[in-house]
């Protein structure tokens, strides 16, 4: 996903308010975050997507539910996520799409490194510090 650091600095933005985090990130793969947090509960879930046998637009919306109640690993690498949203109460954040970007907000300080560690977990430890530092030097204030 990221190559360098110009990269992540285009893509990732964070900001804060009070004690909490807001995340931006543009162009993160929306089935990259289906595969994360695949087990996770997830609160108020609202999913549109493109299921691949009929060539149609579906929607899942349930009040608490997990990815893996409507779909199997192996559909996750394939799936066409139009827009997602919902809340972890697990790790207290809320998250939605709009259009290219990912947002999570409301991430509490404990849990931001934690959070950045999950998204880049296909990079090495070393690079995702410096990614961290990164976007601690660039964060804006709301």
């Amino acid at each position: 996903m990221i190559k360098n650091v110009q990269e992540f600095n285009r893509l990732f933005q964070l900001y804060q308010k009070d004690n909490r985090f807001n995340l931006y990130i543009n162009d993160y793969p929306k089935n990259e975050f289906a595969i994360q947090f695949y087990s996770d509960e997830i609160e108020d879930l609202n999913l549109e997507y493109v299921d691949s046998t009929t060539n149609s637009v579906r929607k899942i919306q349930d009040y608490r539910a997990k990815l893996n109640d409507y779909f199997r690993p192996e559909e996750l690498i394939t799936l066409e996520v139009i827009s997602i949203s919902g809340y972890f109460r697990r790790y207290d954040f809320y998250f939605y799409t709009n259009e290219k970007t990912f947002i999570f907000n409301f991430i509490h300080r404990d849990f931001l490194s934690q959070l950045i560690d999950i998204l880049l977990s296909e990079l090495d430890c070393n690079f995702i510090s410096r990614l961290k530092t990164e976007l601690l030097i660039n964060l804006e204030y709301e």
